[in-house]
């Protein structure tokens, strides 16, 4: 129960409708904050597997494109781990 007496019959997040576009770019700003300066190989393994995980799909060229750009980042506190 919530706090007004009535059940939660779906996960909060379906609760809230965001755009295709915006969960896209909140997956691939989790993957900057965790892979940020990892290998390229790496990146792109993560964001295929999240991307699978998930049901979204990019093209392979934008999965290179960005698993290039993170890989180049400087890594944070997080990602250094």
């Amino acid at each position: 129960m919530n706090g007004n007496g009535s059940t939660q019959n779906e996960p909060i997040e379906a609760q809230h409708s965001q755009s295709d576009d915006d969960k896209v770019a909140g997956i691939l700003a989790q993957e900057e904050a965790d892979l940020a300066g990892h290998s390229k190989p790496q990146v792109l393994d993560a964001l295929r597997e999240r991307f699978a995980n998930t049901g979204y799909t990019l093209s392979e060229a934008a999965l290179q494109d960005h698993a290039r750009r993170i890989a180049g980042l400087d890594p944070n506190d997080f990602s250094s781990k």
